[in-house]
Parts: C-alpha cells; structure tokens; sequence
C-alpha cells in the first residue's frame, strides 16, 4: 500500500492506494500514533484508490477513531471507492465514520461544522464478489457412493459455531431441497475475504435448522434459510472464523458506544 500524506492547517490528509492488510499496518499505524503524539487529532482519509482492507486493518481504524474521538478530534473518509462503501455497509459499520464526496467537502466539515457531501450508503449498489452475502457451495455428504452436485447458496450471518445461508430453489421438485433438513450433514465451501483473503473454508457442517420464506407476490420464489454447525474443521481455520466474529462484535459494540 502507498500512503500519500497532504496538511490544511491542522488537518491531515491521507490517501491510501492499494490494499490495507495486516502486513502493512504495523508501519502505518507507528506513523499514525507519531502523528498523533506531535498533536495531531483531525484526519481526512481518502480512500478512492483503495481496493482492500482486511479484518485487521478497518479494526485498528475503529479503534484510532474512537481515540481521536477521546482527544477532541475526528477521522473521516473522504472518496470512498465502491469497495469502502460496501464494506462498511456488510459489516454493519456504515456509521462509523462520517464520509465525503472530496476532500474538500471534508475540511468544510472541519472549518465550518458544516455536514456536506455525506455519501448515502444505504443506497450502493450491490457487487457479490464484494459484498457480505458471500457464496457458498454445498452438498449432502454421502458415504460410499458418488456426491450430488453442487448447490450455491448465500451466506447471511457468520457464528462462532456455524454460519446460517439462503438458498432459492430451483424447481418444485428441487433435489437439494430434499435433504435440506435437521441432522443432515452437508459439505460446504466458501470464502470470507475480509476475514481471510484468497482463502476457502472446507468442511463438512450438520444442518441445525431450515425455516422457509414464501414470497407473497404471485410467482415469488420460495427462499430456504440453513443453519449450520461445523464439524471437523482445521484449528486455523476455526481460529480464523472465530476471531472475525468476536471483530464484528467488537467493531459494533465500538461504534455503538
């Protein structure tokens, strides 16, 4: 990642291009926590040309936010590329910094005590190879004898014991819908790139609960919601699971405060 660091009087300007990981942070935040000792407290963080931040980094964020917070200051974001946005709405962190269409509109807000330029996230467009309903692909594990094929849900909420998906039937007579059902053991596969980038989690997971949503308009899809628990999974996988969950509650409970 490559910083690029501009000052308007007593605001800081920073821009970050490229990705935002954990191999990066330690230096950034030993410049962060320089700045801030020499007194430093209002940042503007252009994040336009950022295309990644993982679990790590967007926490050390919160956390630097919420101190500056404490020493009469504030971090906002100005840019935000379309990643940024939805990120922050998949997390459940929309309101976690206030955001800008410029950097100019951002000194504003710190010249003037104006609130201009905020960006709408609610309203972004969805992309799914970026936002939180993730894919996941499943099957019955059979013993003894050829898989089905693999079905494709969407995952909707992470746990620390199992995650919970969607998945739209395709046919009345759907196979998987079939076996879709308490105490089944299903063999899934997916990623979660804010947790883990360019990873898949593999493992088998028993099916806990399965409710079903019926649209109400004529010829809506019927939509079933899974529960699953994990089963055998690799110890760092599940370390890597568990500890983004505890992030997300973390994060939240944070910005609640």
């Amino acid at each position: 990642m490559k910083l690029e660091k501009k000052r308007y009087e007593d605001i800081v300007i920073l821009r970050f291009v490229g990705e935002f990981d954990t191999f990066n942070l330690p230096l950034f935040s030993e410049r962060m926590d320089r700045m801030i000792e020499a007194g430093d407290v209002l940042f503007v963080m252009n994040v336009r040309l950022l295309t990644f931040i993982n679990s790590t980094a967007l926490g050390y964020l919160i956390r630097t936010s919420k101190r500056l917070k404490e020493a009469g200051g504030e971090m906002v974001l100005a840019q935000p590329s379309k990643f940024v946005r939805r990120t922050l709405v998949t997390l459940g962190l929309d309101q976690a910094f206030p955001v800008f269409e410029s950097d100019a509109d951002a000194l504003l807000h710190f010249k003037r005590g104006a609130d201009v330029g905020k960006v709408d996230l609610q309203g972004t467009e969805q992309d799914e190879t970026l936002h939180g309903e993730m894919p996941v692909l499943f099957y019955k594990t059979v013993v003894g004898g050829e898989a089905p094929p693999n079905q494709v849900g969407r995952i909707v909420s992470l746990y620390q014991d199992g995650l919970a998906f969607r998945y739209e039937p395709a046919t009345e007579g759907d196979p998987a819908e079939a076996y879709l059902e308490p105490s089944t053991t299903l063999h899934i596969k997916f990623r979660q790139p804010f947790a883990l980038k360019d990873h898949y989690f593999e493992m088998d997971a028993e099916v806990k609960d399965v409710t079903t949503l019926d649209e109400l308009e004529e010829g809506g899809a019927r939509i079933l919601t899974i529960r699953v628990q994990y089963g055998d999974v690799k110890d760092t996988d599940r370390q890597t699971l568990d500890q983004f969950v505890q992030d997300q509650q973390m994060w939240r409970g944070e910005v609640a405060e």
